[in-house]
């Protein structure tokens, strides 16, 4: 699986969690609906380490939790490039 198909997965799960919507990402984290947008749709081969710190914030969880998911338990097969 490609990196930023996990963090996709991942974001939108953690969203379905808490009840939360794309929208109410954009608006509580100050990110651009074409930044939420294109990497909830993997518009981008990679993500910026800042954006997914902005998302994991406004989800009010740690980044321990955001990564402690199965999509990223099999690091050796994720596509970094």
């Amino acid at each position: 699986m490609e990196i930023n198909k996990a963090l996709s997965l991942r974001i939108r799960e953690i969203l379905k969690q808490k009840h939360m919507t794309q929208y109410q990402l954009e608006q509580q984290s100050g990110l651009y609906h074409s930044t939420v947008n294109c990497l909830l749709n993997c518009k981008y081969k990679s993500a910026n380490i800042k954006t997914i710190f902005i998302i994991i914030d406004t989800l009010k969880i740690s980044v321990l939790e955001f990564f402690d998911s199965p999509l990223f338990a099999d690091l050796d097969n994720i596509n970094l490039y």
